[in-house]
């Protein structure tokens, strides 16, 4: 009766085990983690689960990360800052060059009525030229192109001297033109004490260094502009200003 009974008992044992198996991986998702379910008896159990993770698995502290994102972003803010300079540059440059184009065009329109080839045309013809240069100064005034400099008080007022200067020398051109080439001259050299062409107007040349790079820019160009008018119209028998 005992043998009987063990032998029973270990049969069931041993069809227990048997029926025991492993039938797949559960959401395995890479070599670092896999998941195994069980099923016994037909009965898929969901909680016996093994779980492994690999020793090579790092975790990267949360601080580091967001230091590493902060310096990356400000370095992309300080490319982008450098690039964005450099192109405000070249527009200011290209304003600044539209400038000078727009005052040499009123400066040749305003030079057409100087020219004594004039004199051997029609009246009719005389006419029509004077009236189309006319409507280009017009319509090349229209165009308004305007380069702001920023500056301080000082500077400001180192330029209004220096426009005062100019023209006070401009309203004597038509009582002596050579008198006034002669004071655009000095002028001109006052602004470029490195190279000069003759003698420098020291007073002129105390307001001019106080002014801005820029400002130095125009009234250089400026200068230049008016000393080739006054030499244009020592050439024709009728100056006009």
């Amino acid at each position: 009766m005992s043998f009987n009974l063990f032998s029973a008992i270990g049969n069931k044992i041993i069809h227990h085990f048997l029926n025991f198996r492993i039938i797949r991986p559960a959401y395995s998702s890479s070599t670092n983690n896999h998941t195994f379910e069980s099923e016994q008896d037909g009965y898929i159990n969901h909680s016996q689960q093994t779980q492994m993770n690999s020793s090579n698995s790092r975790t990267v502290p949360v601080q580091l990360i967001r230091k590493t994102s902060v310096d990356d972003f400000n370095e992309r803010m300080i490319g982008m800052l450098d690039q964005v300079e450099k192109r405000v540059e070249q527009l200011r440059e290209s304003a600044g060059q539209l400038e000078q184009e727009k005052e040499l065009l009123i400066n040749m329109l305003g030079n057409v009525n100087l020219d004594s080839e004039l004199l051997r045309l029609g009246q009719g013809d005389r006419d029509d030229i004077s009236a189309t240069a006319s409507r280009l100064i017009n319509r090349c005034k229209a165009v308004e192109v305007v380069v702001n400099t920023p500056r301080n008080a000082e500077q400001t007022q180192a330029l209004n001297n220096v426009n005062n200067l100019i023209e006070a020398a401009m309203n004597k051109m038509k009582e002596d033109l050579n008198n006034a080439k002669e004071a655009m001259k000095r002028f001109l050299n006052a602004c470029l004490p490195d190279l000069p062409d003759g003698p420098i107007d020291q007073r002129f040349q105390a307001q001019v260094i106080e002014c801005t790079a820029d400002d130095q820019k125009k009234i250089r160009h400026r200068l230049g502009i008016l000393i080739n008018q006054i030499e244009r119209a020592q050439r024709y028998s009728v100056p006009d200003f």
